[in-house]
């Protein structure tokens, strides 16, 4: 029997350290297949004729045409956004995706940014670094302790953000409609059913859903004029979940008081979006996963769903459920 043929994608950035994936493949006759991708011609080139393709690049529907023989696209991401599923679906081909290699590295830098818009970290820093010695400038300044936190998805990261949050003395309340009860239960979260309402409810709103067409752009006008005039909002999930237009009036209109964005709905953003020029915006260029730890993980978790699907077995991670009844044999 021929070895079975693992395709690693990814970007030229991508560092491929030896030692992380190998484990996951041990017992099996396997060629894995590293390529470093500069252009789409050279991702096709490479997802030809394996039968399973890693990827740490965008798939699109044109490169899934070019899987001649795969049967899944492992992703190294826990958002599954830069993948075309619905032809990866409509060509039984399973994707997975790295869910759970940065839960904590995102959680901290939500509360990050939620500590550094309550202290007015970064204003003072702008304001030192001119030369101006002004304490006043920053307030009112909340206490936390004893204020609320609105959380918009309570899956692992928001579970991870409301108990940091707890650690300060910040009341969690949050929205979501799929949560089931038990985690109201056990993380001392209050689950509010209506999202308008519980907006209005908090001094900070942290958001961590996955993109899709249900959570396209569902911070919007609305959204932001139920918040308080004296709320902050934080995005470290993906852009796409904002309307970065009704974001950038409720700032400047003073609707709401700032805003901390490690995400955009453009990325790179542009240096002139004029989001990244308000003094009560604090923003990163989409960090929040980062760590020592967090890359390998999604390699390890990458290489682990392949080797299950080599084996013959369901991978724990499958984001197109759907696609278990024409799996492509």
């Amino acid at each position: 029997m021929a070895k079975q043929r693992v395709a690693f994608i990814a970007p030229p950035t991508h560092g491929f350290v030896k030692g992380i994936y190998e484990p996951a493949f041990e017992g099996l006759d396997v060629q894995i297949d590293r390529s470093v991708c500069k252009s789409k011609g050279e991702a096709i080139e490479a997802v030809r004729g394996a039968d399973v393709v890693m990827a740490a690049i965008g798939v699109d529907e044109e490169i899934i045409a070019a899987m001649d023989r795969a049967k899944a696209v492992c992703l190294f991401s826990h958002g599954f956004e830069g993948i075309d599923l619905d032809a990866a679906t409509t060509a039984g081909i399973m994707v997975t995706n790295a869910s759970l290699m940065c839960n904590q590295e995102v959680a901290n830098h939500a509360v990050a940014l939620i500590l550094g818009l309550n202290r007015k970290i970064a204003f003072y820093d702008r304001q030192m670094r001119k030369g101006v010695w002004d304490r006043p400038a920053g307030r009112p300044i909340g206490t936390l302790d004893g204020e609320v936190a609105g959380l918009i998805g309570l899956g692992a990261i928001g579970r991870s953000v409301a108990k940091r949050l707890q650690a300060f003395g910040l009341k969690v309340i949050g929205y979501d409609p799929y949560v089931d009860i038990w985690v109201s239960r056990e993380y001392g979260i209050e689950v509010v059913k209506d999202l308008e309402q519980m907006l209005g409810r908090s001094d900070y709103v942290s958001i961590q859903v996955p993109h899709n067409k249900e959570t396209h752009h569902m911070m919007g006008a609305k959204q932001f004029a139920a918040m308080k005039p004296s709320a902050f909002f934080v995005n470290c999930c993906r852009g796409g979940v904002v309307d970065e237009q009704s974001l950038l009036s409720a700032l400047k209109s003073k609707k709401i008081a700032g805003a901390g964005l490690d995400v955009f709905e453009k990325e790179p953003t542009p240096k002139d979006n004029p989001l990244l020029q308000l003094e009560n915006v604090i923003s990163t260029p989409h960090a929040a996963g980062e760590s020592v730890r967090s890359g390998e993980d999604a390699g390890v978790i990458a290489s682990y769903q392949a080797a299950a699907v080599l084996e013959g077995k369901w991978p724990n991670r499958v984001v197109n459920a759907e696609v278990r009844g024409k799996l492509r044999r």
